[in-house]
């Protein structure tokens, strides 16, 4: 199920993420969902019993996880270049004239050791991580394989500063309480896309009982971070 290009910029630019429906079918699903369980065995294998206890997995497009399955890498190349994806992001930095590039790709999963709310946070805030550079341009294009509601968003905090509350509670003690600001909790079903502006405050909930499958492309805008696009995923693939 589509969005129009109109009211995907109007959300974009009044609540920093928009969803689209039913984007994906359930081929492509099961695909990506193949692909991606490929990458996680793995993983898994190589941890305690009890599996991994942390999520996501990151660096998604390293070769050596395709050693036996290049088809699977290709699977995830041909989607994340995919010109579906491209279009529904490509023009989300204007009016910054910076060139879009894929900057990182990673998989999230239920943990397998405890439950957790995660931190409400933005990602790359200078003040937190010490570097010295201005507030970032980045979103994330986030397709749910399975159901997915754990993600909490607060509309409209990509265009502004914190409350005194949402700085207290994302550089104090405790970063994982309950806000007043009106977090809503995005629910995802298989097939489904979120993109989200990852300036604005939000924070991921982690639930043993109730697998999670959510791909999640990180895209960029300015200087390119790697290579662009087309080029970074040649260049994955290629490794294989």
């Amino acid at each position: 199920m589509g969005i129009s290009p109109n009211d995907r910029l109007e959300l974009w630019q009044r609540d920093g993420f928009f969803v689209v429906a039913r984007a994906l079918d359930a081929q492509r699903v099961s695909v990506l969902a193949d692909a991606c369980d490929h990458v996680l065995a793995q993983v898994r294998a190589r941890s305690p019993v009890s599996g991994p206890p942390s999520t996501p997995i990151v660096g998604w497009f390293s070769p050596e996880f395709f050693a036996d399955r290049p088809d699977a890498l290709a699977a995830l190349v041909d989607f994340a270049s995919s010109r579906a994806v491209i279009d529904r992001v490509y023009d989300l930095g204007r009016p910054l004239e910076g060139e879009l590039n894929l900057r990182d790709a990673q998989y999230f999963h239920e943990p397998s050791t405890r439950d957790l709310d995660g931190h409400w946070h933005r990602d790359g805030d200078p003040a937190l991580s010490g570097a010295a550079h201005p507030r970032p341009t980045a979103l994330r294009y986030r397709v749910a394989l399975a159901p997915d509601d754990h993600l909490e968003f607060i509309p409209g905090s990509q265009r502004r500063a914190d409350t005194p509350e949402e700085l207290q509670m994302r550089r104090g003690p405790i970063r994982n309480g309950a806000l007043s600001s009106g977090p809503v909790r995005i629910a995802l079903e298989p097939g489904d896309v979120c993109v989200f502006d990852t300036w604005g405050i939000h924070r991921g909930r982690y639930r043993r009982a109730k697998p999670r499958r959510t791909l999640d492309l990180l895209f960029g805008f300015g200087p390119r971070a790697r290579r662009d696009v087309g080029e970074f995923l040649k260049y994955a693939l290629s490794k294989t």
